[in-house]
């Protein structure tokens, strides 16, 4: 190799390991604000952070799939149905485009089943029953790819499905625990995988099972959780354990 050439590809390994480095520190960023952020507003700044930052790096699948994720947050803080349908849409734009760049993005699967199946919610119960299949099927590539996503998420968002659906739908009991209990394998500091098991035991009539859960729930130490999602956890847990009491 002549020097001239491996000089070449010394100064390319240079700017695309500071590139790599440069994204990277845009991601943490972005992390950081959405792990911070609160209000509608404090969202759409980070919408904005996250589209400058694609300009940048227009093939980051890790950008794609986090503005995926801004946008699944507006659609839940949002009132009106139209607004909420029109954030879960762009919520898949984005995740689709994470998966033709990445298929085995686990992150780019899981939000877009997430935004898909809430999406056919708030439109209706006909409506959603065209997105159960594609929505078990983004849950399960997720498992198979990475099942700790979301703190145990694919797991979580399974359990919620197979409990909520009606019977004849493909609602299964049985199955809504064994994917409660993978949650908290997956994700012990999480209180919703707690509360959706419980949840889960007292539909099954298992009261002893629903209120052990929440006990350890509420002795967890949630030190590294965010402050209102604790308080939110436990208000449920304490809200669930009076339900019991009173069948």
């Amino acid at each position: 190799m002549s020097p001239v050439l491996s000089s070449k590809g010394f100064v390319f390994s240079i700017i695309f390991v500071g590139l790599v480095g440069q994204e990277t520190e845009l991601i943490k960023k972005i992390d950081n604000r959405y792990s911070s952020a609160k209000s509608i507003d404090d969202f759409h700044t980070l919408e904005e952070l996250t589209k400058r930052s694609l300009k940048i790096f227009p093939e980051s699948d890790k950008l794609y799939w986090r503005l995926g994720r801004i946008y699944f947050k507006l659609g839940n803080k949002l009132e009106t149905e139209s607004k909420k349908i029109h954030y879960f849409s762009l919520c898949m734009v984005q995740t689709k485009k994470t998966i033709e760049i990445n298929s085995q993005s686990a992150n780019g699967h899981f939000f877009n089943g997430l935004c898909n199946g809430t999406q056919g919610q708030v439109k209706g119960i006909w409506s959603s029953l065209e997105t159960i299949e594609p929505f078990k099927k983004d849950m399960e590539r997720t498992i198979s790819i990475d099942p700790s996503v979301e703190e145990g998420g694919p797991h979580r968002a399974l359990g919620n499905l197979y409990l909520k659906l009606p019977y004849i739908l493909g609602g299964d009991l049985t199955l809504s625990i064994i994917h409660f209990q993978r949650a908290i394998q997956l994700g012990p500091k999480f209180g919703e995988n707690y509360l959706g098991l419980a949840e889960a035991y007292i539909e099954n009539r298992d009261f002893m099972l629903a209120k052990n859960i929440l006990y350890i729930l509420l002795d967890l130490d949630l030190n590294s959780q965010k402050e209102d999602s604790v308080l939110g956890w436990k208000a449920d847990a304490m809200k669930l354990l009076k339900n019991i009491k009173s069948e």
